[in-house]
């Protein structure tokens, strides 16, 4: 071989496949050696298994003549490499397969990434200018689809990926441009890119601020509603609030709105203000009173009702005097619904109420302790020197309360509660402020507000006698006088005649009960045929709020109608629109809307609209399920109800955002299943959050929904439903600490699943099983249970999970020494993954057989295997894991007396941590503090 420097050689992917010598082509010849090369290039430096090489090129064959047909492909791949002065060693055989050597800087996938972090790095630090001419170098690598002359769908899943990549490179490119005030520029590439990405909040966001800083506020405007619209349709979600906060930004004719990816804003949670709020001048002046000062403690405030009428306003002038008060609180106002006399009787516990808190504190999912008390204390602490208002809306009784009370000077808490709450007033001094029904004086006002002092005026007998049958109740007074305002051309004397006419039964609700019945019937009856029957199912709706998508699935009826009906029942004040595009219904509307249910729909009618209702959430939470978890067993939520509607999700942010936001009402529609003796339906369901609350580290959560699973599924006699419910009640137990629990639990899953024959319950049993044994410190008890795990699964035919178990097979001998077995097994592991496509289970073998590396005292090997599963996850998104193996990566690199480099892994693991705001920030800084 010569001496002489090597020809300079450069690898293409980005594009038609390609190779070249010193800038000379080499010419593949062939198909198949152009998929064959492709396929080592996105595996350089690496083994491509002979098994999985003859799949892409013949698909299923007789394995001896397609290894022969593969060696000959490979030996022309490699003379034709030779010939053009490639090197001779490029292509090498390595059991059980082919390694193609790429050495930095040859290959153009692998210049496209770092360009990109570079870019990236100079983004983040403000030098946008940079930034830009560094994306749009590594963007400019793109010559057209990646590999886009080989036809092969074993590759489409690498495609997919390097064309996600490069849209997010694309994004924070356009980023850069638009901070130096190239917005016009911008402004056409957007409109294509929103248009092929319509539900891409940040394209969107992107392209809002390209209108607005080119004068064109009505297009940004324009394009937000958009927007939005897509994603209540095809998703039933709203724009998420960094969208939102632009939209009000623009709205308000901000000189220089920041982009929507910047935006780190107070929370702002306070329902829509009443725009014809009236009367109570003096509650509004004694809430003033009770404004903080100084440093002294600010006690909580209780607006209650009087002989616990509910519909007096108590929610109204709460959220009425926070509107007009919250200048005085400039770190945010944060509100919970805690629904403590909700007709279905699912009150929040303390524990989702402070949960819900802590997510509207910026609190990843991830940092949320499991106990209310240490909830309850971090929720404290991140309100310390702050000065906050925390509206705590329908609460049912004092202990519900008390975790969710603020300690610092700065911050005021108001209740509202049917309920006195007298034990808040003796042990923590809170202040009541109690509510009646308005006197006549302040219920004309609310009357004259709503329908004009002339057509009052016009009709005085007639207005009085309104208010009298409206017993001075708000909320009485409020629906009668939305009926009066949206038909000018009704006479009042009318209106009060109808209000006589009642005959139905009355609501259970006090001595102000069969006028509010009356006043409700009045205007029911005036409805529209569609708005009416919407009304009447919406008591059937066992959750606190609903969206357009269910409730058309609720109705059976198309999205366009059900808008429209909203639109009505909006408009008579029969529900309320809090949040746009979710919609609430008051409690006593609720149980008049249920009784009209039960009086004008036949029983079949109302089960018919109960199981579509359970059915577009049990359909909705399977797919959201699999887009969490693509690889998992699938949920059997079987055929849906005809009408039903369910949700689809294009990946799993979309998922884990939807479950977030519909919690409450799947716990809600979970306890209906249940009542209306629907079993099935509700194990499945409880199976489909289950995967949720383990991304979350809702244990609690899962331990109560399982339970609920494990009692239905003993009700029909359903063993294999059972035995899943055991499992995750002892998964999440042990997660919890609650190790005899666990294995109690985890003991009877397995004893069923053997009973059942069913290896790849069996399997996954046995690795909760293992993983339990490896948190009390017993590795040679997890090691046998991720053995027969493996064998359950091979038994099974289950590939995913024998990937999952081979490497924790190879982590536990790693952890009882014997670090030569753990190399070999995770190995396997490694290769199994990637011939599965699962990048995230690859990564994690890789890290393993780091660990195992280093402590055989492998280091140059350790450090390699760690820098291949942070590649790996950052090639998944995968932030928490990529930073936890760059801080695998600073032991290996500080023993073996690399300090420089170690440092530079802490600080990358550092910014991934406190960009995630997760605990183990303190790690990479106690790294650092080490490194000096």
């Amino acid at each position: 071989m010569s001496a002489e420097a090597p020809d300079p050689v450069e690898f293409r992917l980005l594009g038609p496949v390609g190779v070249t010598v010193s800038g000379t082509p080499v010419r593949l010849g062939g198909e198949q050696r152009t998929a064959l090369l492709t396929m080592l290039l996105l595996h350089p430096n690496r083994v491509v298994s002979a098994e999985r090489l003859t799949g892409l090129l013949w698909g299923p064959r007789s394995a001896r003549t397609a290894r022969s047909a593969l060696q000959v492909r490979v030996s022309q791949l490699r003379r034709r490499l030779d010939e053009a002065g490639a090197g001779d060693d490029r292509l090498k055989f390595r059991p059980p397969g082919y390694l193609l050597r790429v050495e930095p800087g040859e290959l153009d996938q692998h210049r496209f990434v770092t360009l990109a972090d570079r870019g990236r790095e100079r983004l983040a630090a403000g030098d946008a200018a940079e930034a830009a001419r560094l994306l749009h170098e590594a963007l400019d690598l793109f010559q057209g689809l990646p590999f886009e002359d080989v036809q092969a769908s074993a590759l489409e899943e690498n495609r997919t990926r390097l064309l996600r990549h490069r849209l997010a490179v694309l994004t924070d490119r356009i980023d850069a441009d638009l901070r130096l005030g190239r917005h016009a520029a911008v402004t056409a590439e957007l409109v294509a890119l929103v248009e092929e990405h319509p539900l891409d909040e940040r394209l969107r966001g992107q392209l809002m601020l390209a209108y607005y800083r080119c004068g064109r506020r009505a297009d940004a405007l324009a394009s937000y509603r958009q927007a939005r619209q897509k994603l209540v349709d095809q998703l039933g979600l709203e724009p998420g609030e960094e969208l939102r906060h632009l939209q009000r930004e623009i709205l308000n004719a901000s000189p220089t709105p920041p982009p929507a990816a910047e935006q780190v804003s107070a929370p702002e949670q306070l329902p829509a203000d009443q725009p014809f709020f009236t009367g109570r001048s003096d509650s509004i002046d004694r809430l003033d009173e009770l404004m903080p000062t100084g440093t002294v403690r600010p006690v909580p405030v209780v607006i209650s009702a009087i002989a616990g009428i509910a519909g007096v306003g108590k929610t109204t002038l709460a959220v009425h005097w926070a509107h007009r008060v919250r200048s005085r609180f400039p770190d945010g106002q944060l509100y919970v619904n805690l629904r403590g006399f909700e007709p279905t009787g699912l009150a929040a516990t303390p524990g989702d109420a402070l949960r819900m808190l802590l997510d509207g504190l910026g609190v990843p999912a991830q940092r949320i302790p499991y106990t209310v008390d240490a909830q309850a204390n971090l929720y404290r602490s991140m309100l310390v020197r702050k000065r906050m208002l925390i509206l705590l809306d329908n609460a049912r009784d004092a202990e519900q309360v008390r975790p969710l009370l603020p300690g610092s000077p700065g911050c005021v808490a108001v209740v509202t509660s049917r309920d006195r709450l007298t034990g808040l007033v003796a042990t923590e001094g809170a202040r009541l402020l109690s509510l009646d029904v308005f006197s006549p004086v302040q219920a004309r006002e609310l009357l004259v507000g709503r329908i004009g002092a002339d057509r009052a005026a016009a009709e005085p007998e007639a207005a009085n006698e309104i208010i009298a049958r409206c017993a001075g109740l708000p909320l009485a007074l409020t629906v009668v006088a939305a009926r009066a305002a949206v038909d000018p051309g009704l006479a009042l004397v009318t209106l009060a005649a109808e209000l006589g006419d009642g005959e139905l039964n009355a609501l259970n609700t006090g001595d102000t009960a069969t006028d509010i019945r009356r006043v409700f019937s009045s205007s029911y009856r005036t409805l529209g045929d569609g708005a009416r029957r919407l009304a009447r199912l919406l008591g059937l709706h066992p959750g606190p709020d609903i969206t357009i998508s269910a409730a058309s699935s609720l109705a059976g009826a198309a999205p366009d109608d059900v808008r429209r009906w909203f639109a009505e029942l909006v408009q008579a004040s029969f529900v309320a629109e809090p949040r746009p595009g979710r919609f609430t219904m008051h409690d006593l509307l609720r149980t008049y809307a249920a009784e009209m249910a039960q009086q004008d729909e036949s029983e079949a009618d109302q089960r018919a609209a109960v199981e579509r209702d359970i059915d577009h959430y049990l359909h909705s939470a399977s797919a959201g399920a699999r887009a969490i978890l693509p690889h998992g067993d699938r949920p059997e939520p079987g055929e849906p109800s005809a009408g039903v509607r369910p949700v689809a999700f294009d990946g799993s942010p979309q998922a884990v955002t939807w479950f977030a936001e519909e919690l409450p009402v799947l716990l809600a529609v979970l306890r209906a299943a249940v009542d209306a003796g629907h079993d099935r339906r509700a194990a499945e369901l409880a199976w489909t959050m289950a995967r949720f609350f383990d991304l979350r580290s809702r244990y609690g959560d899962m331990a109560d929904t399982q339970k609920v699973a494990l009692a239905a599924a003993h009700r029909i006699g359903d063993l294999r439903r059972q035995a899943r419910a055991h499992r995750l009640i002892g998964l999440a137990a042990s997660r919890q600490a609650l190790y005899d629990e666990a294995r109690e639990h985890l003991e009877r899953a397995l004893t069923m699943t053997e009973t059942l024959g069913d290896h790849t319950a069996q399997g996954h049993t046995r690795m909760t099983l293992a993983q339990l044994h490896a948190r009390t410190g017993v590795f040679d008890e997890a090691l046998r249970h991720a053995g027969l795990a493996y064998a359950a699964f091979l038994a099974g035919d289950q590939r995913y999970g024998q990937a999952n178990a081979l490497n924790a097979i190879g982590w536990y001998h790693a952890r009882l020494g014997d670090h030569g077995q753990a190399l070999t097994i995770c190995a396997q592991a490694v290769a199994l993954t990637m011939d599965l496509g699962d990048t995230r289970g690859a990564a994690s073998a890789w890290d393993s057989q780091g660990y195992a590396h280093h402590q055989r005292g492998d280091y140059g090997q350790a450090r390699d295997c760690f820098r291949r599963a942070i590649d790996l996850y950052a090639e998944t998104g995968d932030a928490y894991f990529e930073a936890d193996t760059l801080l695998h990566l600073v032991d290996t690199l500080q023993t073996s007396n690399h300090p420089a480099a170690a440092a530079a892994s802490a600080k990358r693991a550092l910014k991934l941590l406190e960009a995630l705001g997760h605990v183990d920030a303190e790690r990479a800084r106690k790294k650092l503090r080490e490194l000096g």
